[in-house]
Formats: structure tokens, C-alpha cells, sequence
């Protein structure tokens, strides 16, 4: 059985609990240092694609964790959404939104930017399903500039000066914690 399809049976509940990890929100721990962004990315993704909510992960796991630990959600964050679109040249761009339309974003590319495809074991000679990075979100803006509109249709009186200082927090890190 592939890593894939052990995901796919896995209740959403307890997919949740095996996210809510350090692994995959704590950018400076020795769990995130022992596997890949793209690995952490390869794992999320059949979460959000069977329709589960990274918000609630997040919050599982920033749930009575101190200060240091919760700050560092941002930059993984950040991480898995500057590796599937391929570039960080809209990093200024995305850092000006609200931290529910950043995780909108990251939900959206999770859905186009991974796909499963099928590979050979070589031991037992059957093909198993695997996931990949497709590579569709890379230096594609159409997804970030679609939650753009909905950010100013959302709050059409938001002035320069309140978007200028959510995006000095979280340049600064200074960013309201999850």
C-alpha cells in the first residue's frame, strides 16, 4: 500500500490529529528539519483535497502552545505557498492580506498544485498511486489575484495605512500569532 492510499483511508479526524505536528508548523524544530517542504506539502494536500480545513488544523496544534511556537506557523505557511507557486516574487503581494485569506490561498494551491500519478514498485512488480507536485501553481497569480478582489470587495473602505501595517507585521514577524 502506497503512503497515498494509507492517506486516503485515514478518517478525516484522524488525518487532522497526525497534521496537528510540529512536522509541519514549527519551521525551526528538528521534526521539520528531518523531512522536506515538499514532502510536508505531499501530505497536506490530500487533507485539503478530501475537503479538510487547515484552519482547524492550525489551531489544533497552535492550541496551548507557547508564544515562540505559534509565531512560527506563519513562515511555514509561507514556505508551502512560495515552493507551489514557484517563486517568491509575490511574497509583498500576499503578506497584505488577512491570515484567513493567506490560508484560502494556501488551500487553493494545495488543491491545483498536487496530483497524484502512478508508479512501478520494482520488489512486487504493481503499480501504486503516488502523489506530485504539478507544477501548475508555479508563477501562475491567477489563484492570489482572485483572492485579491474578494480581499477589496470584502473591505472596500480599507485604507493604504491598514494594509501597509499588516504587511510591516508580518515582514517585521511581528505578525498576530495563529
Amino acid at each position: 500500500m502506497s503512503y497515498y492510499d494509507y492517506l486516503q483511508k485515514l478518517s478525516l479526524e484522524e488525518y487532522q490529529g497526525i497534521l496537528a505536528n510540529r512536522k509541519y508548523w514549527d519551521c525551526a524544530s528538528a521534526e521539520w528539519l528531518s523531512s522536506t517542504v515538499e514532502k510536508n506539502i505531499l501530505t497536506l494536500a490530500p487533507f485539503v483535497q478530501r475537503g479538510g480545513k487547515l484552519s482547524r488544523v492550525i489551531s489544533k496544534y497552535a492550541k496551548g502552545r507557547e508564544y515562540t511556537y505559534r509565531v512560527m506557523i506563519h513562515y511555514c505557511v509561507m514556505d508551502y505557498i512560495e515552493k507551489l507557486l514557484g517563486t517568491s516574487d509575490y511574497y509583498l503581494r500576499i503578506v497584505q492580506l488577512d491570515k484567513r485569506e493567506i490560508l484560502a490561498l494556501l488551500t487553493e494551491l494545495l488543491k491545483v498544485g498536487v496530483g497524484t500519478g502512478y508508479e512501478k514498485d520494482l520488489r512486487s512488480n504493481e503499480y501504486h498511486t503516488v502523489l506530485r507536485l504539478t507544477g501548475e501553481g508555479a508563477k501562475d497569480d491567477s489563484l492570489l489575484v482572485a483572492i485579491e478582489e474578494r480581499h477589496r470587495r470584502t473591505h472596500p473602505d480599507e485604507t493604504d495605512e491598514q494594509r501597509h501595517r499588516r504587511e510591516e507585521r508580518w515582514l517585521s514577524g511581528g505578525v498576530k500569532v495563529w
